[in-house]
Parts: C-alpha cells; sequence; structure tokens
C-alpha cells in the first residue's frame, strides 16, 4: 500500500538507513536524506514533514538535542520520530506515547511496512478526529492512546466507551482530559492504566456533556506517559512479581509489624485481613497494580507475608475456585446482598440421558477436592438420572448442589422445580435428545448451559477425569458466571 505525499526526513550517515531512501521513494513518499543532525534540523524547520527516522549516532548534532529543539518549536513538535539504535539503548527524552524505537540489526522490509502501517493508523485517527457525532472502531486500527491523543488535541467532550471479549470500559473525558476511567468495578487511575494494555477490542465515542465526579485529574501527556511507564515495568518485572492466582498470608502477628509504614503498605496489610488471593488484593486496592505488586514483592522480601501456590492436592492450600468479588456477584442476582459472611449455596443441574453419564461425571470428579459426593445417590445401571449427587464448595462461604436430572421431553415435568436459585446447567454428554431441556433452562430460568462431553466408558477400568481438571472447572465456573456478572439484579424465579 503506497504512501503518497507523506515527507520523510531520514537522518543519518549509515549504509543500513541510506537503502530505506529507495524503499520509501518508490512507495510514493518524498524522502530527503540528511547524513547529519544539522541539516536534519534545518529542513525540518522549512518543510515540516510527516515523520523524521533519525540515527541515535547522526553526527555533528547529537539525536537528543535535535529531538529537543524539533519538540521546543511549535511547527515541529507534533512530528513523530523513529529513532534507530542499539538493542537496549537509552534515548533521553524518549517519548513513549508518540516515539518509536528500532533496534539494529533491522529489516528493511519490517521497517518499510512499519513505516506504511503506521502512516495508514495515522490517516485513520485522523480521519476519527473530524467526526462531530457518534463514531467506533477498531483498537487494532487505531490504538487507544493514538485515540485519546486525537481526543485531547481537538479538546472533545464525551464518553469513550471500550470492550474486548467479555470486558468493558469506559473513559470519561471533558475539553479533552480524561476525568475518569472505569473498567469492571475498578476506577480512577487504576482502570485508566489497565485500559491501556489493551491493544485489540472495539470503541465507540458518544460526543457530549460529561457529568460525573472526576476521579482523575492529571495533564492527558502526563497520564499516558505514567501509564505507558508502568505497564512497561510491569511487564518487564513480571517474574519478581508475585503471580495473580498465588495466596498471601501474613507471616507475624500484627502487634508485630514495624512502625511508620507507608500509607499503601497498611491498605494492604489491611486487604491481607479479608482476601487471601492475590488477585483480590490487587482489585481491591485503589492504587495501580504496578504500585501494589511492587509492595507485596517487598513484603514477601521482608518476610512479612508468604506466598503459597493453589494445588490441586486436597492436603494442600488452595485457591478458591470463586473469589470474593464473584460470590458476591451471585449473591446479589439472587437477592442475599450483603450476605459476604454467611453461608449460601445454589444449585448445578446435571442434565443427562442414562445413569451411566452421571456414574462417569462423578468419576472424573474425584481428582477435584472441594466436591464432596452424597453417598446415598444410587446412580444404578439403567436408572433413571435423577437425584442429589452432592456438592462443591467453590468458596467459604457458598457452595454449590449439584442435582442431576434426566434430559428427555417426557420428564420435562421435572424440570421447572429446579429453576429456583439456579447457578448453571451442565449438559453431560449432549446430542440428540437434549435440545428440549436445554432450550427449557436457557429460556425459563435465563442461565448459561454448558456441555461437558464425557465418555461413560472411561469408567470401566481407569478413571477418568474432568477435561483440564481443576482449572477445567475453573474455566466451566466462570462461564456460568457472566450474568451474575452484567446483568443487573433481577427477581428470583418463584
Amino acid at each position: 500500500m503506497a504512501v503518497k505525499a507523506k515527507k520523510i526526513l531520514i537522518a543519518s550517515a549509515a549504509e543500513d538507513l541510506a537503502q530505506m531512501e529507495k524503499l520509501l521513494s518508490q512507495q510514493g513518499c518524498d524522502v530527503h536524506l540528511c547524513p547529519e543532525g544539522a541539516k536534519a534540523l534545518e529542513l525540518s524547520l522549512t518543510t515540516s514533514p510527516d515523520l523524521l527516522i533519525v540515527d541515535t549516532g547522526v553526527p555533528v548534532l547529537a539525536a537528543p538535542k535535535l529531538a529537543q529543539i524539533l519538540r521546543a518549536n511549535p511547527r515541529t513538535d507534533a512530528v513523530p520520530l523513529f529513532f534507530v539504535g542499539q538493542e537496549g539503548e537509552d534515548i533521553e527524552g524518549f517519548r513513549r506515547h508518540r516515539d518509536r524505537f528500532i533496534p539494529r540489526p533491522f529489516n528493511p522490509e519490517q521497517l518499510l511496512a512499519d513505516t506504511i502501517g503506521f502512516f495508514r493508523r495515522f490517516d485513520q485517527t485522523k480521519q476519527v478526529s473530524k467526526q462531530e457525532k457518534d463514531f467506533e472502531g477498531n483498537l487494532s486500527r487505531i490504538s487507544l492512546v493514538d485515540l485519546l491523543q486525537v481526543l485531547s488535541l481537538n479538546q472533545r467532550d464525551g464518553i469513550l466507551s471500550l470492550s474486548r471479549g467479555r470486558q468493558k470500559g469506559m473513559v470519561h473525558l471533558l475539553d479533552g482530559c480524561v476525568i475518569h476511567a472505569q473498567v469492571g468495578q475498578i476506577a480512577g487511575e487504576k482502570a485508566f492504566y489497565r485500559l491501556l494494555t489493551w491493544s485489540d477490542g472495539a470503541f465507540g465515542f458518544s460526543p457530549g456533556h460529561v457529568d460525573i465526579e472526576a476521579s482523575i485529574n492529571l495533564p492527558m501527556d502526563h497520564l499516558l506517559m505514567e501509564g505507558l511507564r508502568q505497564n512497561d515495568e510491569l511487564q518487564q518485572q513480571a517474574d519478581t512479581l508475585p503471580p495473580l492466582d498465588c495466596l498471601l498470608m501474613l507471616k507475624v502477628p500484627r502487634n508485630r509489624l514495624p512502625q511508620g509504614l507507608r500509607p499503601i503498605t497498611q491498605e494492604i496489610l489491611v486487604l491481607l485481613d479479608y482476601y487471601q488471593l492475590c488477585r483480590d488484593v490487587v482489585d481491591h486496592c485503589p492504587r495501580p497494580d504496578f504500585e501494589v505488586l511492587q509492595v507485596l514483592r517487598v513484603l514477601l522480601e521482608k518476610g512479612l507475608i508468604e506466598k503459597r501456590l493453589p494445588t490441586d492436592a486436597a492436603s494442600g492450600i488452595q485457591a478458591p475456585l470463586m473469589t470474593s468479588e464473584e460470590v458476591i456477584a451471585v449473591k446479589d442476582r439472587l437477592g442475599q446482598r450483603g450476605t459476604l459472611l454467611e453461608r449460601a449455596s445454589a444449585k448445578l443441574i446435571l442434565l443427562a440421558r442414562s445413569s451411566d453419564d452421571i456414574r462417569a461425571f462423578v468419576q472424573s470428579m474425584q481428582g477435584i477436592g472441594e466436591f464432596e459426593q452424597r453417598r446415598e445417590y444410587p446412580a444404578l445401571e439403567g436408572s433413571l438420572p435423577l437425584g442429589d449427587i452432592g456438592r462443591l464448595e467453590v468458596a467459604e462461604t457458598f457452595y454449590l448442589r449439584l442435582f442431576a436430572l434426566p434430559a428427555m421431553p417426557e420428564a420435562a415435568p421435572l424440570w421447572e422445580p429446579f429453576c429456583r436459585r439456579l447457578f448453571g446447567v451442565l449438559a453431560l454428554s449432549p446430542g440428540e435428545g437434549m435440545a428440549e431441556a436445554e432450550a427449557f433452562f436457557r429460556d425459563r430460568a435465563r442461565i448459561e448451559v454448558v456441555h461437558l462431553d464425557l465418555d461413560p466408558s472411561s469408567t470401566k477400568g481407569r478413571a477418568s477425569s474432568l477435561p483440564g481438571g481443576r482449572k477445567g472447572l475453573r474455566r466451566v465456573l466462570q462461564t456460568f458466571l457472566v450474568p451474575f456478572q452484567q446483568q443487573p439484579l433481577v427477581k428470583e424465579i418463584s
């Protein structure tokens, strides 16, 4: 794809960048090769290029000084810079949200493709900025950073809605400044920094006056740079930070903790009284994710807390199958708002066509420590799959009662009584003869139906296991949780 009428200056005396002049010219670009920095500065000030490719080793006028002068001039302060240098080189004044860095050795064709892609995204972003009404697009074509910069430059008011899979986010802008951001239950700078990690997904902008209390007060450039910095460091230091799925526990009594701890450290220690899963601590602390994980790392290093990884072994300490936040969402939907510390339960229906299906499921759950089989359930050969199978302890204050129901249409009168306090429906060995039962629970109970294909013959001999083990079970529960987390509280089905 040609990029005609684009002015590009290349500031370099190196042979590898000299080759780029021919490649870019073949694409219709107006390219000027400047062997030293002073000449590049002169041409930049007189021609206002669309892009400046700068060799970090350019002679006469050093690359950092060249960039500093260009940014101090209102005619050239917005010119994007592509720096080319050695891997790991630190460039003074490098703007994370505007500039690019290409390490040597580079592939000329790849640099050409990156340049063409940059101009394509730039033109698309420019078109978006001209629209006065609602508009939408995809973050894979226009980055969130570019989009926010355009909205800021044009001093737009409105709400930028974002979605990526099941995740939803919102950014509120007033006079081109971000005043509030939210993703799920997370708000403020913490939410904004999380949204900056989204490189794909859909967006939509609705212009208009924004009437919401400000939770963010930083200038756009500072907000973007700080968010990108934290996310970069979070990625670089990921191996040294505690994993989100580990369990964290206080090792010393509260009255023996050091005095004069920082406020963020005190906040996190209080949260550890209520949440053991690292992910829950990070989510419930209002500070940015990177800051929270840094503090947790220090607490681990100083021996004030200890880390334990979840295990499938029944004797080991395990992370719960559902987080406290997920339990709250289910209880709210079932009409038990504010009962986090009280024991509660809901039903998980097992739709089956034979007792063999139930026996195969029970066998597959034997490796799950949270599953407790009801000894009285017969599951006799050829008997009707009907009855209380057992329970699944998904969290400290919440468990699922597992009920087997026949999926045959002639058993339809049995289905209605089980619609009350229903968490989900698991269709065992789905196929012909289950469609009517699945449709009933989806339409009548407004609940998720998940297919689980188990081979009953695998129980004759060695034991079968749930696909994916405990992690597979967690994924199944996550599917059931979707309507509880995204839909408003509804009246219980009676």
